[in-house]
C-alpha cells in the first residue's frame, strides 16, 4: 500500500518510510499495489491498483525481447518488465511501451545510470552521460608486440621448457653393458 500526498510531491509505504524519487517509480514500474491518495493528511480516495503485465502481454513481450534489452547483456531470467513511458506519467501497459530489463539494469535506469527512451521498436539506450551504448567489447587488440621476457629458471637452475605440460615419458632402461 502506497499513500500519496497531494500537496506535496511524496510518496509513503503504509506504515513505512517515506519512498525516494527512485524507490517510488521502481515500485510502480511493475509492482502490484494499492495507491491511497491523500490531502491534508487525510486519505481522500483510492487510486488505480496494479500496473502488472498479464500473462498474455508478458509472453508477447518475452518472445519479443528474449533477454535484457541492454546492449551486451545477455540475462535471460529473472527480468523485469519496465514502462518506458513510466506508468505514473501516464504511460500505457502496452507493448510497445515495454521492456525486458534484468533487475540490475533496471535499478540502474531508476537511479539514473543509464536511460532507456522510445517506443520498444526504436528502443535508444544511453549511459548517465547521454552516449548510446553499444555491445561492442571494450578490449581492444594490441598495437604493441609482447615484451621480450627471458625464461624463468627452475628452483634448481635449469630452463623451465614447460616441462610439465608435456606427458609423462618414462625414461628408456639403461642399456646393457
Amino acid at each position: 500500500v502506497i499513500h500519496v500526498d497531494l500537496d506535496t510531491p511524496t510518496a509513503a509505504q503504509h506504515l513505512g518510510h517515506v519512498l525516494t524519487d527512485e524507490e517510488r517509480r521502481l515500485l510502480l514500474c511493475d509492482a502490484t499495489c494499492e495507491v491511497w491518495l491523500q490531502r491534508h493528511g487525510q486519505p481522500i480516495g483510492a487510486a488505480r491498483s496494479t500496473r502488472t503485465i498479464n500473462r498474455r502481454l508478458r509472453r508477447a513481450l518475452e518472445h519479443r525481447d528474449q533477454s535484457c534489452v541492454v546492449p551486451g547483456c545477455g540475462a535471460t531470467r529473472g527480468l523485469h518488465a519496465h514502462h518506458l513511458q513510466h506508468w505514473e506519467d501516464g504511460g500505457p501497459t502496452e507493448l510497445w511501451n515495454l521492456a525486458l530489463v534484468c533487475p540490475f539494469h533496471h535499478r540502474a535506469h531508476h537511479r539514473g545510470d543509464i536511460t532507456l527512451t522510445g517506443p520498444a521498436d526504436r528502443l535508444l539506450i544511453t549511459d548517465a552521460t547521454g552516449k548510446p551504448m553499444t555491445n561492442r567489447a571494450l578490449a581492444r587488440p594490441p598495437t604493441t608486440p609482447p615484451p621480450a621476457v627471458k625464461p624463468c629458471p627452475g628452483p634448481s637452475g635449469e630452463r623451465a621448457d614447460w616441462w610439465w605440460y608435456t606427458p609423462y615419458q618414462p625414461k628408456p632402461p639403461p642399456a646393457a653393458a
